[in-house]
């Protein structure tokens, strides 16, 4: 959604001259034709002929994540003009923050090989930036300059009152996420699973009782649904939208980075430091507001919920706990990093990361030739980086139609989840056997969806 939503806006200032670069850049490329009004075939021919041309490096300004840089370490088929693409390039790469150590580690050793040996520049941008994240940057690209806001103008992005709240969000949070509706504001309650999200949206909507529209967002909607409710969420929150609208919006973290939204007031389970930053930005993002706008954080469950690393969690909240009832200041935020990643918490994160880092650099880098495409390590490359679309076994006489009328179309009803997810599916027989369709065919799985739930899974 973030490469897509980039790709629309470049576009205006370079008309032409943008290549979009993703495993569903086709898909949205089409979408962008059929709003044109263009006919669904010419619309797929287009989308096809811009997809193929930003994989031949055509574009001047291309939109892509790390991951399509890392195609060139791990030398999959033409990675050799992939490379030669970086040649005296200017990257840009944001919220680098982003990622678990491990993966970090192979973006900045491909970023620091790039810098030294193709002439590329990079401009590293985060909000929300740890300064060991800082340092292993500033390792990669060698001597480089630091740009940041005065304190004028973090002082006047001051948006957001903390308050640190006893209890769990799915018990002592949801009456008061039903005032503040009830009240007209609009309204974030962001659950750190799927499951809790699911939970939460049905005891609103059905507690609500129609009174506030609640739309539910999380990864494990298809394309088609997902899309429709960026739209609604848009509509009603976006920062810019001239039809905005109180709503309840229950999500997981797939609104820290994805959504120009802007909503009045923030429900969220414990979750680290830098994903909550991330998850107040959602809130009086443009400072409509004439007061600060409230921010609630919840301490219960603060284990991490298999999403997070437990000790991240619970160091976070002690740095919340002396922050109580204050304003929050933007400049500080760096700081109560530093407070996060220190002590036994610094030393396993760099721990991994070095691991990882020098793994890679010894590996993939230090082999990394002409003509020399390896498919045990493209196989590494998609186990750790893509994934897994699955496509919900009640969807299926669905895709076989469009399969024929609009194939773009029929990619939109794939639903992605983690290979870890779709082994356990399969672990307990709920993968269809594969012999009776066509090569190439998707996943089919016997797993609840529904356009209000997306897929349910159970556990």
């Amino acid at each position: 959604a973030s490469m897509n939503a980039m790709y629309d806006r470049l576009q205006r200032s370079f008309p032409g001259q943008v290549g979009l670069e993703h495993s569903r850049s086709a898909l949205a490329l089409y979408r962008s034709m059929l709003d044109q009004e263009y006919s669904p075939a010419m619309a797929a021919r287009m989308a096809r002929w811009e997809r193929n041309l930003a994989e031949l490096h055509y574009y001047p300004i291309r939109v892509l994540s790390p991951y399509q840089m890392l195609k060139g370490p791990f030398r999959l088929r033409g990675y050799e003009a992939l490379l030669t693409d970086f040649l005296d390039a200017l990257c840009i790469l944001d919220e680098i923050h982003a990622y678990e150590p491990g993966r970090l580690a192979l973006i900045l050793a491909t970023v620091g090989h790039l810098s030294q040996h193709y002439g590329a520049r990079f401009f590293v941008m985060s909000a929300t930036l740890p300064g060991l994240v800082a340092a292993r940057v500033k390792d990669a690209l060698g001597e480089c300059e630091t740009l940041r806001a005065t304190p004028e103008l973090f002082a006047r992005f001051r948006r957001h009152r903390l308050h640190l709240e006893e209890g769990d969000l799915l018990e002592e949070g949801l009456p008061q996420i039903e005032r503040a509706a009830r009240e007209g504001r609009s309204v974030l309650a962001c659950c750190n699973t799927v499951k809790r999200a699911q939970v939460a949206y049905e005891m609103l909507r059905d507690n609500l009782g129609g009174s506030v529209p609640v739309v539910l967002l999380h990864g494990r909607f298809n394309g088609r649904d997902r899309l429709d409710k960026e739209r609604v969420v848009r509509r009603c929150t976006g920062a810019t939208s001239q039809e905005r609208r109180p709503i309840v919006l229950v999500a997981t973290q797939v609104v820290e980075v994805s959504l120009d939204i802007d909503l009045d007031v923030l429900y969220t389970d414990p979750a680290p430091l830098e994903a909550l930053v991330q998850r107040f930005g959602r809130i009086n993002r443009r400072r409509r507001a004439s007061s600060l706008a409230p921010v609630h954080v919840f301490t219960r469950p603060d284990d991490g919920q298999r999403v997070y690393q437990a000790d991240l969690v619970r160091a976070a909240l002690r740095v919340l706990q002396r922050n109580d009832g204050q304003a929050i200041d933007e400049e500080a935020v760096s700081d109560w990093l530093d407070q996060v990643y220190a002590g036994d918490i610094a030393a396993s994160w760099a721990s991994q990361y070095q691991t990882s880092y020098e793994q890679f650099v010894r590996g993939p880098i230090a082999g990394l030739r002409p003509f020399q495409s390896d498919d045990a390590l493209e196989e590494q490359f998609y186990q750790a980086f893509d994934g897994v679309e699955v496509l919900p076994v009640e969807l299926e006489p669905e895709f076989v139609r469009l399969l024929d009328e609009e194939p773009l179309r029929a990619t939109e009803l794939l639903v992605p989840m983690t290979f870890g997810q779709f082994a356990s599916l399969r672990s307990r027989g709920k993968v269809l056997d594969a012999r009776e369709r066509r090569k190439g065919w998707p996943r089919v799985v016997e797993a609840e969806y529904t356009n209000d739930y997306g897929l349910r899974v159970a556990y």
